[in-house]
């Protein structure tokens, strides 16, 4: 019985720390540690990539995670891409317990930049560890609720993303009821930037 009661009281702890909007993301490092290694694994699973061995790197980073793809050694770096603004906005309402949760709809134009900015950031890191990486992946998670994978989709129409060192990128999605995949992955069309200059 004691047993149970440990693992309940633990369950309560992680439930509590969870923010309740925008995708449940956890709030303590530990726990989003963990929410990084799921990103990754469910961003490689929806993609269809088989790997094995995949780990979190914990203060190694970056990368976040690393796995073995096609026998090979690839890092996978986690972000993810949120309204900061709304996004604070909505948790000091909720821990207020006044107002509203605020949501932000995103024209192209933002998100474009956005995404640059993200994998600008993500492809020139200055401490990358263990490399080099025979592939290097991003995953982009956002459970942002405007940002639909028909939106995503039609706002990447046409766009193609230069970077140095990712090799991969991909927009995870937050829990999709009713789609073929429930945690859809969005590839970003990435192209070397030898290749665009």
């Amino acid at each position: 019985m004691e047993d149970e009661n440990e693992v309940s009281q633990e369950l309560l702890v992680y439930v509590d720390q969870l923010r309740p909007f925008q995708g449940a993301r956890s709030t303590k490092r530990p726990y989003r540690d963990r929410d990084e290694l799921d990103d990754a694994e469910r961003t490689l699973e929806a993609a269809g990539i088989q790997f094995t061995g995949l780990q979190y790197r914990g203060n190694q980073d970056p990368p976040d995670c690393e796995a073995i793809i096609e026998g090979v050694r690839c890092g996978i770096e986690v972000t993810e891409l949120a309204h900061e603004r709304a996004l604070r906005a909505s948790i000091k309402a909720t821990r207020a317990k006044e107002g509203f949760v605020r949501y932000h709809e995103w024209t192209r134009e933002e998100f474009l930049t956005e995404l640059r900015e993200r994998i600008a950031e993500k492809d020139s890191p200055t401490d990358l560890k263990d490399g080099p990486y025979e592939r290097y992946l991003l995953v982009i998670w956002t459970g942002e609720m405007h940002l639909t994978q028909e939106v995503i989709r039609a706002y990447l129409d046409g766009i193609t993303f230069p970077s140095s060192l990712i090799t991969d990128a991909f927009i995870s999605l937050d829990y999709h009821p009713g789609s073929d995949n429930p945690y859809p992955a969005i590839p970003l069309d990435i192209v070397g930037k030898a290749l665009t200059e």
